[in-house]
Order: structure tokens, then sequence, then C-alpha cells
């Protein structure tokens, strides 16, 4: 009895068939998979936005967290709320202009909202919009500063 080695015929179209399946299943999944990956990084720009105008609020401590100290140290863009009657807009949270919310996010806009929580706590909201293939989307942060 003779055997012959090597792969028969079968052998081999199984093995090319079971390889070009599984390369289209990874094709297909590169594109949900770079579309997750650019949401994703929208989502960290954005929270990075807000965690850095949080510090940079909470660093002038209780007594400058109001909507004048605010504007005078550049947090804000004016004392004019531009949404409800404790609401403001940001466009920079560093002095660089490199931390503007229009500039790194497809139509960025930041807002912060100065509420008096208790008698020497101050609430800060930090929100952070953005458009993403037409749908608004936003991150929203805060944090208490209290008086001590």
């Amino acid at each position: 009895m003779s055997r012959k080695q090597g792969f028969s015929l079968v052998e081999v179209l199984f093995a090319i068939f079971l390889a070009s399946l599984s390369a289209l299943v990874l094709a297909a999944g590169m594109p949900i998979a770079n579309a997750s990956r650019a949401r994703a990084d929208m989502y960290n720009k954005a929270t990075g936005l807000a965690q850095k105008q949080i510090e940079a609020i909470r660093s002038l401590g209780y007594p400058n967290a109001t909507v004048a100290q605010l504007a005078n140290a550049g947090l804000i863009d004016s004392t004019t709320p531009v949404e409800g009657t404790d609401i403001y807009s940001f466009t920079n949270v560093d002095s660089a202009n490199l931390d503007n919310p229009a500039r790194i996010l497809s139509g960025g806009v930041g807002r912060v909202r100065i509420q008096q929580a208790e008698l020497d706590i101050r609430r800060i909201i930090i929100e952070v919009r953005w458009t993403d293939r037409g749908v608004t989307k936003s991150v929203r942060l805060g944090t208490l500063i209290a008086n001590l």
C-alpha cells in the first residue's frame, strides 16, 4: 500500500473558502469599528474639555466662582447668560486658545452653569455639545465648590 503525501483538492478548496469567509467578516467589521472609534474619540475630547474647565474654575476657589470673576479670568465669554438665568458660554478653556470646543469638535459649544447650592456651596455644571452626523451629542460634568 502506497500512501501519497499532500492535500486533496477538496481540502484545499475548503481551506480557501474558510480563509475567504474570515477575510470578508473581518473586512465587513472595519467600517463599524472605525465609526465607533471616531465616536469614542469625540466623547473623550468633550470629556477632556469639560474636565479642564472644571479644574480651571475649581482652582479659583469659592470666592472667585462667580460670574464676574469667571468672566475676568476668561473662563466664560461674558456675564450675559445664554440660556435661562444661570448658563454662560465658554469658547476657551485655556489662554492659548487651543482648547476651544468649536475648534476641537464639530459644531462644538461649551456651557457653564453656576448655582448657589447651599449657603457656602456652589454647584458648577459644565456641558460640552457637538454635532455628530446631524445629531447633537453632549457631555455634562459637575462639581461642588465649598467655602472652607
